[in-house]
């Protein structure tokens, strides 16, 4: 009995060691193949310039009464601006009333329809994010659900003598009107006085002057006059020298704008002691989204590589210096010559099999290591 312990112990042991070296020895991994894109880019940051107009009076309160990103034309009202805080009072009851009379007056308009369909909208414009009627529809509801105000027949008619009597008193009230065509937008920040002839021959630091103080001027809003708008953008200058003046260049915004344009590369600076120049891109697309920006980071981006993503222990050299990968196909490897075109430090990208009519593909099976391996031998 002892012997024959002895022996099965012997076996194990000989079995376990036997397991280990052929899985330290005879290693054999593989990755499946995946499409992978890199960008090559940099980062920038610098300010929105456009032509500007600041509408209205520079004392006076004023409510616009167009949207933001509204095309504007030459002669259209675009706010309302009021003299004193009385003016404004007023012209606030007078909108309110306007409303009451206007949803009364409506074809099954009741007090307990009006409250109904005001708050059945507010609800959905909570749910959709769409807050552009968020103002009347607060008037509504304080009108009609707050008050519990019962305004047909005679109270109907009290309503109207009541907006009759203000429209007769109200002063202090001016309508603003667009002196030119452009985009509304009601975001003055005091920086409108920049322009695109501002930035020509712009060092880092000038940037930085021209939008170091703004200026209080006030008013109702302003257009955006010239549908071509400009990003002037601080850039290292070794990356900025990557760019050809003239030729588009895509340009990726971050941050609470986010979006990519194709943007002309108008100029590019001087390099400074800092080892920066400013860089100034230009578009005519999107202007109405842009309206109300001013400074913003961007991502310059020159250039996308994708192909198949192949780890570097995965790529071999033949005598002559060919590269090349195995590919499990079935039970056997197969040799696949391959053009590197990235090196991403621990992995390479290769060319996709789609363009070179080889049969490396994403969702093939590499072979990452293997001992012994040639054209053909079984593997599976």
């Amino acid at each position: 009995m002892k012997v024959i312990t002895a022996v099965l112990f012997l076996a194990v042991v000989c079995y376990i060691g036997v397991y280990v070296y052929n899985a330290l020895i005879n290693t054999y991994v593989t990755i499946p193949a995946m499409s992978y894109s890199i960008e090559e880019s940099c980062r920038a940051q610098g300010y929105i310039v456009r032509t500007e107009t600041i509408l209205g009076d520079t004392g006076s309160a004023a409510t616009p009464i167009v949207a933001d990103g509204e095309k504007i034309a030459s002669g259209q009202a675009v706010a309302v601006e009021y003299s004193s805080s009385e003016a404004l009072e007023t012209a606030g009851e007078l909108r309110a009333l306007r409303l009451r009379i206007a949803q009364l007056e409506a074809p099954g308009g009741s007090v307990t329809s009006v409250c109904l369909e005001n708050v059945m909208a507010l609800s959905a414009a909570v749910h959709s994010g769409d807050l552009s009627r968020l103002d009347e529809l607060s008037i509504n509801i304080a009108s009609y659900v707050f008050t519990g105000e019962d305004e047909t027949g005679s109270g109907l008619q009290a309503l109207q003598s009541r907006l009759e009597a203000l429209e007769n008193r109200s002063s202090g009230v001016r309508t603003v009107y667009s002196p030119v065509s452009g985009v509304f937008t009601q975001a003055i920040d005091g920086f409108e006085r920049v322009g695109p002839g501002s930035l020509a021959d712009i060092s880092p630091s000038g940037l930085a002057d021209l939008f170091r103080s703004p200026s209080t001027t006030a008013g109702a809003g302003k257009l955006v006059t010239e549908f071509r708008w400009y990003y002037a953008a601080v850039m290292d200058a070794g990356d900025a020298a990557r760019l050809t003046e003239g030729r588009p260049v895509a340009v990726q915004f971050t941050g609470v704008y986010r979006a990519m344009f194709d943007m002309r590369v108008e100029s590019v600076g001087r390099r400074d002691e800092d080892g920066e120049c400013v860089v100034v891109f230009s578009s005519d697309l999107s202007v109405h989204e842009i309206a109300p920006l001013r400074f913003i980071r961007a991502e310059v981006i020159f250039d996308v590589v994708s192909g198949i993503y192949v780890p570097k222990e995965a790529i071999r050299l033949d005598d002559e210096g060919a590269t090349f990968v195995y590919l499990q196909t079935g039970v056997r490897a197969e040799r696949v010559d391959v053009e590197i075109i990235y090196d991403a430090g621990d992995s390479y990208l290769v060319r996709d099999g789609a363009e070179t009519g080889s049969p490396l593909r994403a969702g093939s099976t590499i072979i990452v290591k293997a001992n012994k391996l040639f054209d053909g031998k079984v593997v599976g």
